[in-house]
């Protein structure tokens, strides 16, 4: 039992890995990043707007709690360096792809 918690645990951290940094969207008519947080933080950057969200991860889906108190719920997958969230809204698929932005220092 203790060694099937432990390898859920290091999953979970290495998906956390994975996301932690900064992405931006492929879609040209909108500018947008998302920063995920190595702390549970997600900021999510608009054009003339920025919101934070915690957000979990728990096998291919993030979890994010809203302002209002709700829940949204996505899944995602990362092909190379491109994040790819996918959700139904009125029971439409909505694909967002992310690009992972490399900050020269």
């Amino acid at each position: 039992m203790k060694i099937i918690i432990i390898v859920l645990l290091l999953s979970s951290l290495s998906i956390n890995n994975k996301l932690e940094g900064i992405w931006k969207s492929t879609d040209s008519n909108t500018v947008k990043y998302l920063n995920f947080k190595s702390d549970g933080k997600l900021l999510e950057i608009k054009s003339k707007e920025t919101n934070s969200y915690d957000f979990s991860t728990k096998e291919n889906f993030i979890q994010l709690e809203l302002k209002n108190g709700g829940i949204m719920e996505q899944s995602f997958y990362i092909e190379g360096d491109t994040l790819i969230l996918q959700s139904f809204v009125d029971g439409k698929q909505i694909i967002n792809k992310f690009v992972k932005e490399k900050l020269a220092l």
